[in-house]
């Protein structure tokens, strides 16, 4: 073969082979044909590039040389083009060349696209190249339009993230060409670590550790060598450095992408010692991390991210992964390993749910906390200590599970069985040895309860309720957690006044009434050190519910309350009512998101609600004490509010 004109290159007969086999398949001029080609060495790269396009020129000199004495320029049969860094879409560099140059080509002499650049993504953000392989994803969109071959130039390392990442693209492939050389020495232009050979940045180096330069050199060494067993021992010791760095605080999307790159190569290289060594626990745990840093990683970009492809991707993988380690799993041997992933298992499904196909999703993940409590002995005296924990967890897990679902479909039966779970995990544990956890679930059965007293009407479970809410209280304070326990009483207010609707008796009604205000207006004073968006609660509502419990018990004429206190309960009904319209605006704008405004339904729905319980309020003063009560009303309503009132009275 000739050689290239900076300097001489000599290949061998593998690597001709190689070449010759990539050259006669663009010959053939075949429509949608994807041609990929892996080169570590970007001397030989370039060397190989250019020999294909004076090859194919040579071949095509004919058709070309017609065209030209058409006065139209000689195009090459094979066009080089070059990632755009800023938006590496191939695809869309291939329409852009056809709309350029679509009146002075013949696309019967065009052979193909060589895409070049893809070593320089590693120097761009991990969300560039992420962008990469979204693009690559999207190949069938483009294959109608592509009327001849695609030749895709990548180093080794991509290809291992093609293949896992864009599975789109890679089983659309036509063929694969790969030329086994040296990598380019770091004095001539060479890659910086690429996406899925894990590292750090060029420009990081300086900073890494010697450890972590020990290793990555190790890794670069086994690389040459058939040590396969070390070479992945190095790659998973290289993807547990990364996820420390997570678990301690560092929740950076390069240690996310660096780790879960180091797992999966060691993965795909840990099945080939396992074979020989008949066993698989190495497996197992690389596929259960994989799971975790996929789902970590889905709670860190969710909700800022909320429902875009990447999240849903992340929690698919997650799920993939924690499957795939239940597949390699002996239940006999390792039960513990079962009730671990099976638990992750439907944490993962639970989150999906929250994006798509809810009660779907929200059924596969009762079925991994179900099977994990399977494994479990199951008389409850025998569970060793160390399992205890585990069980507790996920019978709340699947308790909350259930919770969910009832909203979507069959209430009263997962009603009961979130509260059948409740119990049974809170019989795991006693309120002086760990008070937090057992309040949370006191108040998750509290909750329960609630809910299913709105599908079952009863004072019973409404009582049960809010006993349960009380012992929560006992150990949720508000110093040892504020937010909980505003949350909390805002739940027990709530009870209360549906409890208080249960009787005829007025002395009970106001009983029930005074309660829900105490505990309305416990929830508020918390609220009131907390940052709106600590809280888990809306405090306009509780303002409203405020107003709503002063507001009946000034207008049941069955009270025996003077006309004196009446009226002031009505100026207190009136006062909340306001706080939540004046306070509506200014709290909804610190919750918008931030990528776009509040939602007008959003502020118009909760002023039009706020509207109706101060007209009702208004009109309740008017009936308690004529014009005059009605006037001492409307000169408590702020003069931007009064225009409205005035035209709905």
């Amino acid at each position: 073969m000739a050689t290239s004109n900076s300097s001489s290159i000599l290949l061998s007969e593998t690597d001709q082979q190689t070449y010759h086999r990539l050259q006669q398949a663009l010959r053939l001029q075949l429509r949608h044909q994807i041609f990929i080609a892996v080169c570590d060495n970007l001397k030989l790269r370039n060397y190989l590039i250019l020999q294909l396009e004076k090859d194919l020129l040579a071949q095509n000199q004919t058709i070309l040389t017609a065209q030209h004495s058409l006065n139209s320029p000689l195009f090459s049969p094979l066009i080089n083009l070059k990632l755009d860094l800023n938006d590496p879409n191939p695809f869309e560099a291939i329409t852009q060349w056809y709309a350029q140059n679509s009146s002075n080509s013949d696309p019967k002499s065009l052979l193909g696209f060589q895409i070049l650049g893809v070593e320089h993504l590693t120097r761009q953000p991990p969300a560039i190249q992420w962008s990469f392989l979204r693009h690559l994803r999207t190949l069938e969109q483009h294959l109608d339009s592509l009327e001849c071959s695609l030749v895709l130039w990548i180093s080794s390392p991509w290809l291992c993230c093609i293949q896992q990442s864009a599975p789109e693209f890679w089983h659309r492939r036509t063929g694969l060409f790969q030329w086994m050389s040296d990598p380019t020495p770091s004095d001539v232009e060479s890659e910086t670590i690429p996406l899925n050979s894990p590292g750090v940045p060029a420009h990081l180096d300086e900073t890494i550790s010697d450890p972590l330069k020990q290793l990555l050199d190790q890794i670069q060494y086994l690389q040459q060598q058939s040590d396969t067993f070390s070479l992945g021992q190095a790659y998973r010791q290289l993807g547990t450095i990364y996820r420390d760095r997570i678990v301690a605080g560092d929740n950076s999307e390069l240690n996310y992408t660096l780790a879960i790159q180091a797992y999966e190569k060691a993965l795909e290289i840990v099945p080939e010692t396992e074979l020989l060594l008949n066993h698989s626990p190495d497996s197992i745990d690389i596929c259960n991390d994989l799971g975790t840093l996929y789902w970590m990683r889905f709670r860190q970009r969710f909700p800022e991210k909320n429902s875009s492809a990447d999240v849903v991707s992340d929690l698919e993988q997650s799920i993939i992964f924690y499957q795939n380690a239940l597949m390699k799993i002996d239940p006999e041997v390792q039960p513990h390993l079962i009730i671990k992933i099976q638990k992750n298992l439907g944490t993962a499904y639970s989150d999906l749910a929250n994006l798509r196909d809810p009660i779907e999703n929200l059924e596969q993940s009762l079925i991994a906390y179900t099977e994990a409590l399977s494994y479990f002995k199951l008389n409850k005296t025998k569970i060793d200590a160390s399992e205890i924990q585990d069980y507790a967890t996920i019978q709340n897990n699947l308790g909350t599970t259930y919770w969910k679902l009832a909203q979507k479909t069959h209430p009263i039966p997962h009603l009961k069985a979130a509260i059948t779970a409740y119990t049974e995990a809170m019989e795991c544990y006693t309120p002086q040895q760990d008070p937090l956890n057992y309040a949370l679930l006191q108040t998750n059965l509290g909750t329960a309860y609630w809910t299913l007293s709105q599908y079952q009407p009863s004072a019973k479970l409404l009582l049960q309720a809010i006993h349960a809410y009380h012992q929560a209280l006992t150990y949720r304070t508000s110093a040892s957690a504020p937010i909980a326990c505003a949350a909390t009483y805002n739940n027990l207010g709530i009870a209360y006044w549906h409890l208080a609707n249960h009787y005829q008796k007025s002395e009970i009604r106001a009983k029930f009434f005074k309660r829900a205000i105490a505990a309305y207006q416990k929830a508020l004073s918390i609220a009131s050190a907390l940052s709106p968006t600590q809280l888990t609660f809306d405090p306009l509502a509780t303002h409203n519910n405020l107003g709503l419990t002063h507001y009946h018990l000034a207008t049941d004429s069955n009270f025996p309350l003077s006309k004196a206190t009446r009226i002031s309960l009505l100026e207190v009904a009136l006062k909340h009512h306001l706080q939540a319209d004046i306070n509506g605006s200014s709290q909804l704008e610190k919750q918008q998101p931030a990528e776009g405004v509040i939602p007008n339904s959003k502020i118009t729905e909760h002023h039009q609600t706020t509207l109706s319980y101060l007209l009702r309020t208004i009109r309740a003063f008017y009936n308690e004490s004529g014009l005059q009560g009605q006037n001492q009303a409307l000169s408590q309503i702020p003069g931007h509010l009064l225009p409205e009132i005035l035209r709905a009275l």
